[in-house]
């Protein structure tokens, strides 16, 4: 339902959306791309200071020799005596990056390249998997948009929160609270966009009846009843949300298997051969024999539609 009402909002505001589609469509790119690029050029900077010698530290003046020291821990460096740093003090310097250690800061780089990279292979995954990088709509592209965006700022969020030397305790909290409302946002965004996104179809047989004969692939099938059967492998997850459609046959007064492929055709049999085993686990794999009423001449199409089947008739072939 909700999908008929995105469709409708799409044939009648499609073209006032196409502007609004391609801005966000586009901004959610380029911030997705900063969010990679930056932290590595970051990265890549501070190798290049580190390469010079070029350090960052805490400085300050102390109160007994009045002279400027390098904070390296609670002691004057030219006197000795304690610089009397409270301990929360001493706490934020902890998680800052002035004064960290070489081999943490080795750390941070090698954590940061290995996150950006996680982060890059998620979004193309996801991208190419969804079809997301091509929007078939304009409603479509927009929500995509509105999804990079998000998923951008999530990714940045993160960072925040699991990176070394980008703040505190309390700035981690936060920064945790935004990045859970910014997922609520994205999972909304996300939704929206499959549930706009045309669903494919896949036309499986052609078959044209004549009488009480059904002609299919240069073979005749004798109907019976004026029936025509349709038989697949439904194989269903329902805790994960799956289903997939596998044609077997068309059946009429005899059976004639449709191709499958090689890889296809081993692992439906496989599936069906340990359908028992595989229910145990949460797959269902069924038999299934779908009837087609064909009372009237014509052609018959059965197309697999997100994984439902559906009869589409014509008088005469369609043009």
């Amino acid at each position: 339902m909700f999908a008929s009402l995105l469709q409708t909002l799409e044939s009648s505001f499609g073209t006032a959306l196409s502007p609004a589609g391609d801005i966000a469509f586009w901004l959610g790119a380029l911030m997705v791309l900063y969010v990679i690029a930056a932290p590595v050029a970051r990265n890549l900077i501070e190798m290049q200071a580190a390469d010079l010698g070029m350090e960052r530290e805490w400085i300050m003046q102390c109160l007994a020799c009045r002279r400027v020291t390098v904070v390296a821990g609670n002691t004057c460096e030219h006197c000795g005596r304690s610089l009397g740093i409270p301990w929360t003090v001493r706490l934020r310097n902890l998680f800052g990056n002035e004064g960290e250690a070489r081999w943490v800061r080795g750390t941070r780089w090698v954590l940061t390249f290995a996150g950006v990279a996680l982060f890059a292979a998620v979004t193309l995954f996801a991208l190419i998997s969804s079809g997301a990088w091509q929007p078939q709509t304009q409603i479509e592209r927009l929500f995509v948009g509105l999804s990079l965006v998000a998923w951008a700022g999530l990714g940045w969020l993160l960072g925040r929160v699991f990176g070394i030397g980008t703040g505190g305790p309390i700035a981690r909290v936060r920064d945790a609270v935004f990045a859970l409302a910014v997922a609520a946002v994205l999972s909304a965004t996300t939704a929206v966009a499959a549930a706009a996104r045309p669903v494919p179809e896949t036309v499986v047989a052609r078959v044209t009846v004549q009488g009480q004969v059904a002609q299919f692939g240069g073979r005749s099938i004798p109907l019976v009843g004026h029936q025509l059967g349709f038989e697949y492998l439904q194989i269903d997850h329902d805790t994960a949300g799956f289903r997939r459609v596998v044609p077997l046959a068309l059946l009429g007064a005899q059976r004639i298997e449709l191709e499958r492929g090689g890889v296809t055709g081993a692992l439906t049999d496989h599936l069906w051969n340990n359908a028992q085993t595989y229910a145990r686990r949460g797959l269902q794999v069924r038999r299934r024999v779908e009837q087609i009423p064909a009372y009237e001449a014509g052609i018959y199409e059965v197309i697999l539609r997100g994984g439902e089947i559906e009869v589409r008739s014509y008088a005469n072939p369609p043009a």
